[in-house]
């Protein structure tokens, strides 16, 4: 993510601030996506979004790093929107974040590997059930709004990382905590999540390596009481094409299935598509392109 500064000095108001700078990142996308579900006629439409991430940063001299990030974005299928803001306060591997926050089942190693296509295409690759009460299940940080308000607190030494997380909005109340490990190539991460809303409650493990020419990430979870696991794989065919496949298994609705191409253009740019079959039967797919700035 390139970097634009417009404020790179010191601030001369307070002595202990050593530096302080705003960079902006982001990406665009556009392209079709298909539906089987749709009305006739209606299956394909079109797909955009543009995503402004702002980040404003500065270090005092004793070392603690503060940080405020917010995001703009404008989509084909929604009016442009603010988030709203998080902030953050570090040290060493230790870090404080409150806010518009990502929670510790959000920020769990694997959680979204093997995420297809140009758009996620539902993001049916997850072993975590997702929308609850307008909500997803979890605390993560909502690009067009407060999201679910909450602190995170993360610590990461070497091999081994833990974050633990609280929120309480709208009368939803979560609690969460993960742990990771890596070793010999190898991530495994634990994730346990308690909320006030039972259909909420979740146990999420993940183990994601490599083995010869694929990276493989299997994932299962315990949603209150619905099993759902899975496995997925990326393969890189060539330098610059990324073939990833997923296969979950949920025991109360079924199997879903899902391929996709990542091509690089270089500069930052992408071809991507997919094509996803949900367990309830339904066809989904996408393709176009993608390019960061």
């Amino acid at each position: 993510m390139k970097k634009v500064l417009f404020a790179t000095t010191a601030l001369i108001a307070t002595a202990s601030v050593a530096a302080a700078d705003v960079s902006f990142g982001g990406y665009g996308r556009f392209g079709a996506d298909y539906d089987s579900s749709r009305a006739a006629g209606a299956e394909v439409d079109q797909t955009s979004r543009f995503r402004l991430n702002i980040t404003g940063t500065t270090e005092t001299d004793n070392g603690l790093s503060f940080t405020a990030f917010a995001r703009m974005q404008d989509s084909a299928t929604a009016a442009t929107a603010i988030s709203g803001a998080n902030f953050s306060v570090a040290a060493g591997g230790l870090k404080v974040t409150a806010g518009n926050v990502n929670g510790a089942i959000e920020t769990m190693n694997g959680l979204y590997a093997q995420s297809l296509g140009l758009t996620g295409i539902g993001y049916h690759n997850l072993v975590v059930n997702t929308a609850v009460a307008g909500f997803w299940g979890w605390d993560a940080f909502s690009s067009t709004g407060n999201g679910r308000e909450g602190v995170v607190v993360s610590y990461s030494v070497g091999d081994f990382g833990v974050a633990a997380s609280y929120s309480n909005t709208a009368g939803v109340e979560n609690s969460a905590i993960n742990a990771s490990y890596t070793f010999s190539g190898w991530t495994v991460a634990l994730g346990f999540q308690d909320s006030s809303v039972a259909a909420q409650d979740k146990t999420v493990l993940t183990v994601a390596g490599n083995v010869g020419i694929a990276d493989l990430n299997f994932a299962v979870a315990d949603n209150n009481g619905t099993v759902k696991y899975g496995i997925g794989a990326d393969f890189s065919v060539g330098a610059a094409t990324k073939v990833s496949a997923f296969v979950n298994t949920e025991d109360t609705s079924g199997e879903a299935y899902g391929l996709g191409v990542n091509h690089d253009l270089g500069g930052g740019a992408s071809i991507r598509g997919g094509v996803v079959q949900t367990a309830a039967g339904t066809t989904l797919a996408d393709l176009g392109l993608l390019f960061n700035f």
